[in-house]
This record gives structure tokens, C-alpha cells and sequence, in this order.
């Protein structure tokens, strides 16, 4: 079985990451609506999650946050937030209380540069793993440990998506259940020799009101 990496990702690998291009410069398609290229992967994946992980960076004692698969990461700079004390909203770095985030989506070229070299104290990525060929999962996931000093935060559903590539494929094209997360997570994690936490937040379908948490802090 071939062995994929960074430096050799799969064929696939990059032909969706071209598609996820095309998505943001021209927007999507699809027969029950079309959405423009600037409200297409928005990152608003994100927004049901932030208070979650505030209460992470606050527990990890966390300073410092890459978000990998970020989108255009519409909803960073803007004031929507109400820090936890009441007051003015604020925007997500000082709701969080951090002192750096850093923003990656290799189909958006504005965010295309990945941090090579650098850590941070947490890695998120919310709706990103089931984008990601399950050929090059390995790698991904060491990617992430290997960008977090901490911890990683994970939200992954296990359903088809609304929207499709520009060739009629669904773009969640690995859906595995819960237990294989888990089980992908703590593998790459004991291979790694590593001690890096993990927190997956997997949804069973797209109305779940209460998703799977699984973590590594047992």
C-alpha cells in the first residue's frame, strides 16, 4: 500500500484541494441552490464551537491557536462575541483571550501558507477531517500533533454534506463512525510517541443536538 506525506500526498489529495480552489473563486452549484464564492466556506463551521473550545484555552492554559481548514475565516476579526464577564462583544482572539491565531485552508489562497516549522498551543479544525481522503488521513492527522504543543480539537461528521465538487461528488468523502475517529486519533497519537491531547466532537447526522465527544483526558 502506497504511503502518502506532505511532501507526496495522493493524486486525489490534490485534485480536491484544485476543487476546493475553484469553490472559493467561483462558488458552488448544486441542484437546490447556488451559493456566491465570497458566502462559500465561510468557516462558519466554527461558530457552534467557540465557546467550547474558550473553555479549553482556558483549562489548557492555551496562548497561542492554529485553525487548519479555516475557509475564508469570515467570522475572526469581526466584534461578535460576549465575553464570558458581560461587556462590549469582542472579536474571537479576545473572547478567547489568546495571543495569537493563526489561519490555514490549502484551497484558499489568502490562507494557503502552512506554518512550517511552528507550533502553536492548540490546533482546531471544525468540519475538515471528513473532507480529507482517507488515503492521506495519516498524515494529516500527524500534521495537526505536529503543529500542537497541547492539544487538538476536532469537529467531524460522519454524514453527507449539502454541498458537492464540481464533478457530482459529495465533498465529505470519508465517513467512518465515531469509534473509528477515536481509533485513528489514539493510533497516530501512540505512533507518534506523543502526548498531546485530543477532543473530537463527532455529529451522527446534521440535526444532532448532541453529538459524540470523545477524548484522550480519561
Amino acid at each position: 500500500m502506497m504511503t502518502y506525506s506532505r511532501a507526496n500526498p495522493s493524486s486525489r489529495y490534490n485534485e480536491l484541494v484544485g476543487f476546493y480552489k475553484q469553490m472559493h473563486a467561483e462558488g458552488t452549484q448544486s441542484p437546490s441552490q447556488s451559493v456566491a464564492a465570497k458566502d462559500t466556506f465561510t468557516g462558519q463551521s466554527l461558530l457552534p464551537h467557540v465557546g467550547t473550545i474558550k473553555s479549553l484555552v482556558d483549562q489548557f492554559g492555551i496562548r497561542s491557536v492554529l485553525d487548519y481548514g479555516a475557509g475564508k475565516a469570515r467570522f475572526y476579526t469581526a466584534p461578535l462575541f460576549t465575553p464570558t464577564n458581560g461587556g462590549e462583544k469582542v472579536d474571537l482572539r479576545n473572547f478567547w483571550g489568546v495571543n495569537e491565531i493563526r489561519l490555514y485552508d490549502p484551497g484558499y489562497e489568502p490562507l494557503s501558507k502552512l506554518p512550517l516549522g511552528e507550533t502553536f498551543d492548540a490546533v482546531i479544525c471544525t468540519d475538515v477531517m471528513e473532507h480529507i481522503p482517507e488515503e492521506d488521513m495519516d498524515w494529516v492527522i500527524d500534521e495537526l500533533y505536529g503543529f500542537a504543543s497541547k492539544m487538538i480539537y476536532a469537529c467531524i461528521a460522519t454524514y453527507p454534506a449539502g454541498k458537492t465538487f464540481p464533478n457530482g461528488e459529495n465533498v465529505h468523502v470519508t465517513l467512518k463512525d465515531p469509534q473509528w475517529w477515536a481509533r485513528k486519533f489514539e493510533s497516530r497519537r501512540a505512533a507518534l510517541g506523543i502526548a498531546t491531547d485530543y477532543f473530537l466532537v463527532v455529529f451522527a447526522r446534521n440535526d444532532d443536538p448532541r453529538p459524540i465527544a470523545i477524548t484522550s483526558c480519561q
